[in-house]
C-alpha cells in the first residue's frame, strides 16, 4: 500500500477547501434545477496541481463529509442532496479531477508539446474542457433527467447552457497552466519525491 506524506494530506485538505469555497459561488437558472457554479474550476485546479490519486481524494473527501450532513455544496449537504438532481455531476467530479491529472502529467512530460506555448495552451484547454468539465456531463445530465423528470430536449438545453462557462473556465485554467508549467511540474514532482521517501521510513518503523 502506497504511503501518503504529510505534504499530500495538506494538499488534499487545501484543494478540498478550495472546492467547497468555489461551490458557494452559484448562479441559478430559471429553466434548470442545477445552478451554474465554479466547481469545475476547482476540479481543473486539482487536476493541474495534484497527482491523480490526490486530485481524486481532494474532491471525494468533500462528498464523504457532505454525506454526514455538512452543508459543503453551496450551503447544502446530506444524502438527499447527493442523490438529488446534481448528484451525477457531484460523483463524477473526483474522476474528472483524476483523469485530468493523468493527462496533465503526460502533457507536462512531453517536451515537444510543452516547449511550444501555442500547442501547450491548446493541449491544456482540451484536457480541462473535455476531462474536467464535459466528462461530468454524461452521468450528470442523465441523472438530472431521471431525477427532475426532464424531457431529452430540456436536458439538452440545460447541458448546452453550461458549455460557454465551462469553456471560459477551461481557457483560464489553460492560461494559468502554460504560465506556471515549470512551477506545476516542480510542485507535483516534489510531492511525489516526498511520498516515495516516506515509504522506506514507514517500513522501518
Amino acid at each position: 500500500m502506497k504511503s501518503i506524506s504529510i505534504r499530500s494530506l495538506v494538499y488534499v485538505a487545501l484543494f478540498a477547501a478550495l472546492f467547497i469555497v468555489l461551490s458557494m459561488q452559484q448562479m441559478k437558472l430559471n429553466f434548470s434545477v442545477i445552478p451554474i457554479t465554479l466547481q469545475t474550476f476547482a476540479v481543473i485546479l486539482s487536476g493541474l496541481f495534484l497527482r491523480p490519486r490526490l486530485a481524486f481524494a481532494s474532491i471525494f473527501v468533500v462528498i464523504v463529509l457532505s454525506a454526514f450532513g455538512l452543508p459543503l455544496f453551496g450551503g447544502k449537504g446530506g444524502i438527499p442532496h447527493l442523490i438529488g438532481p446534481t448528484g451525477g455531476f457531484i460523483f463524477a467530479f473526483p474522476f474528472c479531477a483524476m483523469f485530468a491529472s493523468i493527462a496533465v502529467h503526460k502533457l507536462l512530460t512531453s517536451k515537444r508539446i510543452i516547449s511550444n506555448k501555442a500547442y501547450a495552451l491548446i493541449g491544456f484547454f482540451l484536457i480541462f474542457f473535455i476531462l474536467s468539465s464535459m466528462l461530468s456531463y454524461v452521468p450528470g445530465l442523465l441523472w438530472m433527467k431521471y431525477t427532475a423528470e426532464y424531457t431529452w430536449t430540456k436536458t439538452f438545453i440545460v447541458g448546452s447552457s453550461f458549455l460557454p462557462g465551462d469553456a471560459i473556465k477551461a481557457f483560464i485554467g489553460a492560461l494559468a497552466a502554460v504560465s506556471l508549467a515549470s512551477f506545476v511540474f516542480r510542485f507535483r514532482s516534489a510531492d511525489a519525491a516526498e511520498t516515495a521517501a516516506a515509504a522506506p521510513r514507514e517500513a522501518q518503523g
